[in-house]
Order: C-alpha cells, then sequence, then structure tokens
C-alpha cells in the first residue's frame, strides 16, 4: 500500500482515525446494489480505482455487503493502543476490499485481531464495553468539523504543527512529493 511506501522511504508516522462515509447503515450493513442502485460515481472512477490497486498488488473486489465500520473503527482503536495499527489496519482493508468480508461483523474483526497478534477476546470485550466508542465519535466529529467528505482522506502535519489534507486515493508520486515539499518547508499547510 503507498502508506506502507510512504512510512519506509520518509520519516512519517502513520495513523488512522475514524470517518464514517455511509452514517446510518444498519450494524449488519446492507447489500452492495441496494446501496449503490443510483450509481454514485462517475464513469470509468471504479475502474481507475481497480486499477491503482493492481499497482499495488492488490486484486480489489466490490464486497458484496456494506459494511457498516463502526466496530471496525472501535477495532483499530484497540489495535492501536495494543501496537499493531499498521498489522490489523492492513488485515481489515485486505479482509474486505480483497476478500469481501463483512468489517462489521464482531466475529470477522476479533479473527483478524488474532491473525495480527491482538487478543480477540480482549477486543470482543473492549466493543461489548463501548470502550472506544466516545473517541471513535470524537474523531468523527473531528472529520465532520474539518470539512472532511470522503474516504481515504490523508492529513499530513508539518513539524510546526501544520497539517494539508489529501482526499481520495492518488498515485504514490503525489504522496512522496507532498512529503518531500513538507520536509523541506516548501508546502505550507495550513
Amino acid at each position: 500500500m503507498r502508506v506502507e511506501r510512504l512510512r519506509e522511504e520518509f520519516d512519517v508516522e502513520f495513523d488512522a482515525w475514524a470517518f464514517d462515509l455511509r452514517p446510518g447503515l444498519p450494524p449488519e450493513g446492507l447489500p452492495r446494489d441496494e446501496v449503490y442502485r443510483e450509481g454514485l460515481y462517475p464513469p470509468g472512477y471504479v475502474d481507475r480505482l481497480r486499477e491503482m490497486a493492481r499497482e499495488s498488488g492488490i486484486q480489489m473486489i466490490a464486497p458484496p455487503v456494506v459494511a457498516n465500520t463502526q466496530k471496525a473503527h472501535q477495532a483499530t482503536e484497540f489495535a492501536k493502543e495494543g501496537g499493531r495499527l499498521p498489522q490489523f489496519h492492513r488485515a481489515v482493508f485486505a479482509a474486505y476490499w480483497e476478500k469481501g468480508e463483512n468489517i462489521g461483523d464482531e466475529d470477522v474483526l476479533c479473527r483478524l485481531a488474532g491473525e495480527c497478534g491482538l487478543d480477540p477476546d480482549g477486543l470482543r470485550a473492549a466493543l461489548a464495553g463501548g470502550r472506544y466508542a466516545q473517541r471513535v465519535r470524537e474523531q468523527m466529529a473531528w472529520a465532520r468539523d474539518a470539512g472532511l467528505g470522503g474516504v481515504p482522506t490523508f492529513v499530513f502535519s508539518s513539524g510546526d504543527g501544520r497539517t494539508f489534507a489529501l482526499v481520495g486515493a492518488q498515485d504514490y508520486e503525489v504522496f512522496a512529493d507532498i512529503a518531500r515539499r513538507i520536509q523541506r518547508g516548501e508546502l505550507k499547510a495550513t
């Protein structure tokens, strides 16, 4: 993935924040054809995304269920706390976009946690107790207040505390260019 490559080539840190692209989805999600009945994307958009995924070694599929991601975001917070965020983030991405699994399903998330070296029973208890629910709500509120409206959104922070957002799937060179310009102090983020 582009973020993994960016971390290898530049002195950057990665953090994942919650964003609810489809508020109001039921906990079990909805069939993809029901959600996208009217087609939301311009012609060629999805094909371009699949091509970008292929270039990164990912065979992207359209999962049959559009997942409610509330539990996945809470599980991500659990992975952060457990020191396994990059591994868990990649595993959730692969489960959804490469295998078509429902990442809103607690059993799927607990299995992935275990595969990443996290305690699946600990995750199940955290989800049942809502341990990370407030943190996820705060992150989503921040995203709304910041005017974010799409995923993925990448927020770069410069050493002086300024931020710069890049919205949408982009070629790797766009990420690298931004990282270089921030490091050289050429990009004045706001």
